[in-house]
Formats: C-alpha cells, structure tokens, sequence
C-alpha cells in the first residue's frame, strides 16, 4: 500500500493515521523543501535584478530580513524535530524531560540569533 488510511490498536484505542512508508514521508519532505527554496528563489528574482537601482537602505533591510528569515525556518525545524524526539523520549522515560527541554531551548536560540544579526546588519554604518 502506498499510503491511505490506516487503523492501529494501541491498547485498548483505536487509532487512526495517514501513513506513508518511511521513505517516502521524507521524499515528500525534500520536496516540500525544494518546492519552498525554489519559490523563495523565484519571487526573489526581481529584487536581484533591481538592485542596480536599489538604495542602501533596501539592501540593508533585504538582507536582514534573507537572516531572519533563514534563522527562523532553521529554528522552526529544530524545534520541531527536537520538540518531538523530546516528547517521545519523556513518555518513556519522564527523567528526560527536562534535558529534552532544554535541548529544544538550543532550537529557539537560533531565531535570537538571527534577529541580533537582523539587528546588526541594519545598525551597520
């Protein structure tokens, strides 16, 4: 089977869930990926060409938002892959909850750092 509703029994639950083999839930999440980076690039594509005509301003402000942007999408992926490996991990075992935390904590610090570099890119002389 390809993918399509599927039912499990956990316990005394029924369960029901979209499944897609293991393989192809991560082709679909490099295409996702590839999907995004291309449009990205696309509508970028203008600016690019514009930036003969550009001000100093904008391409102050164009690059801070490409280092925000590129922080919060990383941060964005950490979190939730650490989120859940966090989680699963603390249902197991509940002493790693707090580790599992402040793992999850090292993903949001990306997004603080990509805004103390937004921050510095706009404050540069």
């Amino acid at each position: 089977m390809r993918g399509g509703l599927t039912s499990g029994r956990y316990g005394t639950s029924r369960v029901y869930m979209w499944a897609y083999p293991p393989k192809s839930r991560g082709k679909m999440q490099l295409r996702t990926a590839l999907l995004v980076a291309g449009s990205l690039v696309l509508l970028a594509l203008p600016i690019a060409f514009a930036a003969e005509a550009a001000t100093p301003l904008f391409s102050k402000v164009f690059a801070a938002a490409i280092a925000f942007a590129a922080a919060v999408l990383a941060s964005g992926f950490a979190i939730s892959r650490a989120g859940s490996a966090g989680l699963a991990a603390a249902a197991e075992r509940p002493e790693v909850r707090t580790v599992a935390i402040i793992i999850a904590a090292f993903g949001e610090a990306l997004a603080i750092y990509g805004i103390a570099i937004a921050f510095f890119i706009l404050g540069a002389e």
